[in-house]
């Protein structure tokens, strides 16, 4: 039984290799990003200690004695409690529709839904939502009317960001010629606040005025744990790479994967299958093949000595290399060429005919991996 040669190309092998220490490169950078790694987090997001980042607000009420979460997974949502979503501008992980429908059951169960900012209602696709709307730059507001959110709370600042609901089922606390910036209703036995601007719980605008209270009201009115979400910004717990990837690495990683399997389309030998190696005829071997050349050597047969050894180098080339017009062996080829101009000459003296031989029995040897 003949066993089969496997045979790898250098840069096919190269390629391998890299592409080997990228991924591992890669997950090491995602098992050390959770301690180490520092990334520009969106506004709204409590990570982020930029104007708009909502840091300063987390910390504010841990000092309160809140117990306060970041949900970095959407999988199984919590008992109770509040969940905050804040966004100004579109979520790196768009919520998917059976996180949406996820949603509304835990807030018809009795969860509690605060949404901060205008684009916040994405986590819900605007089934619990409104419109959105722009109004001043900044503007300070007095309450409506008395409510649980406005204990203590005589004026807020606000951004330029408004709300526009026409279901009765919402009832405004805030608002101004511009459109609502607070409205709540009840969901179930849940309930749904949305706060149309992210500046007052942010990290410059919580200061202002009496936002601090506002926002505490806004996030711990029940005394549940706070939940803020996370996940939806891009800070994913849990998981497999991919899952981690987004939407926007997942494409990444696609284009690399083509862009390698191009790479090694385009640096190996043939596209084709691969060419079986030639039958050895038994009456063809090396030894055979010599000893012929040598009998016909002695009795004087100079060109059928020659071409005798012409056969043994292209066995040798067929082997190596598939067929004799594939071969990379210049030495090889050069003897050939010259053993043919040797062998259709009329006379062929000694010294052309041992010349010519010596040629191409070194060609062979070259080919077969012997000259050394």
């Amino acid at each position: 039984m003949s066993s089969k040669r496997v045979s790898a190309d250098k840069t096919t092998i190269v390629v391998i290799a890299v592409a080997v220490l990228l991924v591992a490169a890669y997950w090491a950078a995602i098992a050390l990003s959770q301690d180490f790694y520092a990334v520009q987090a969106p506004p709204g997001s409590t990570f982020s200690s930029e104007d708009e980042g909502a840091q300063v607000f987390r910390t504010y009420l841990r000092e309160l004695d809140v117990d306060v979460e970041t949900l970095q997974h959407f999988d199984d949502l919590p008992d109770g409690g509040t969940i905050i979503a804040a966004a100004s501008e579109p979520y790196e992980k768009p919520p998917t529709n059976a996180e949406i429908h996820r949603l509304r059951d835990w807030i018809e169960a009795g969860g509690r839904l605060v949404l901060v900012g205008p684009l916040a209602e994405e986590i819900t696709r605007g089934s619990l939502g409104g419109s959105n709307a722009n109004g001043a730059d900044s503007a300070r507001l007095e309450p409506l009317i008395p409510s649980v959110y406005v204990q203590g709370v005589e004026r807020i600042k606000v951004g330029p960001d408004r709300v526009l609901v026409a279901d009765t089922a919402w009832v405004a606390h805030f608002r101004d010629t511009d459109g609502q910036v607070l409205v709540s209703r009840t969901f179930g036995n849940g309930e749904v606040v949305w706060l149309s601007s992210v500046y007052p719980l942010s990290n410059i605008g919580i200061g202002e005025e009496d936002n601090a209270r506002f926002v505490t009201l806004l996030a711990a009115i029940d005394g549940g744990t706070v939940y803020f979400d996370e996940y939806h910004h891009g800070f994913v717990r849990g998981g497999g790479i991919w899952e981690r990837l987004g939407s926007n690495g997942r494409a990444a990683a696609l284009l690399g994967i083509i862009a390698l399997a191009v790479l090694l389309m385009a640096s190996s030998r043939r596209l084709a299958s691969p060419i079986p190696e030639p039958v050895a005829d038994t009456a063809r071997t090396g030894a055979y093949i010599g000893s012929l050349a040598a009998l016909y050597q002695k009795a004087g047969a100079r060109a059928e000595a020659i071409e005798t050894h012409e056969d043994a180098l292209r066995v040798a080339l067929v082997r190596r290399y598939g067929s004799v017009e594939a071969s990379r062996s210049p030495g090889a080829t050069e003897a050939l060429a010259r053993s043919k101009a040797a062998r259709t000459a009329q006379d062929i003296s000694e010294d052309t005919f041992m010349t010519v031989v010596r040629d191409l029995a070194r060609a062979r040897q070259e080919v077969e991996g012997r000259d050394g």
